[in-house]
């Protein structure tokens, strides 16, 4: 039934048929609780990383699905998403990632949320990015913006 829903929201968004590994992560990260950690998803597919993305940019129901993918790629992919997860603090139609990535930085890789922190403060997002940074516990990360 789950694979049906998917499949026929794909269709009526004229989305692209998921895979067969897109369909499986998609079936294991429905499920409200009990879904497996982000380190488990390899069982599910070979491509984890992108397959990760298109069920952030296509599964729109249950809405966690993307959320849970986007935490997935920042938390376990991070350096194979770089150029994506920067696209997600800087583009103004990703404000709702960008609000989750500046609400991990502090739970992130240093090396991470030091760049990803820099590329926030240099676009659009700014002024968001500025209120999350300065009340990080890293200061490396709280470095970034100067105190008045």
């Amino acid at each position: 039934m789950s694979t049906l829903f998917l499949m026929l929201a794909s269709l009526a968004h004229a989305v692209p048929t998921p895979s067969p590994s897109q369909t499986a992560l998609y079936n294991a990260m429905k499920m409200r609780e009990s879904t497996p950690d982000c380190d488990q998803l390899d069982r599910y597919s070979k491509t984890v990383a992108d397959d990760l993305l298109w069920l952030m940019d296509n599964a729109n129901q249950p809405p966690w699905v993307g959320i849970r993918a986007a935490q997935c790629i920042l938390t376990h992919h991070a350096k194979a998403k770089a150029d994506v997860i920067d696209t997600w603090v800087t583009d103004p139609k990703r404000r709702g990632l960008a609000i989750m990535v500046f609400g991990m930085l502090d739970v992130l890789p240093e090396e991470t949320s030091v760049r990803v922190a820099k590329k926030a403060l240099a676009g659009p997002l700014a002024a968001e990015a500025k209120v999350r940074i300065k009340k990080s516990e890293k200061p490396a990360i709280r470095a970034l913006v100067p105190n008045p």
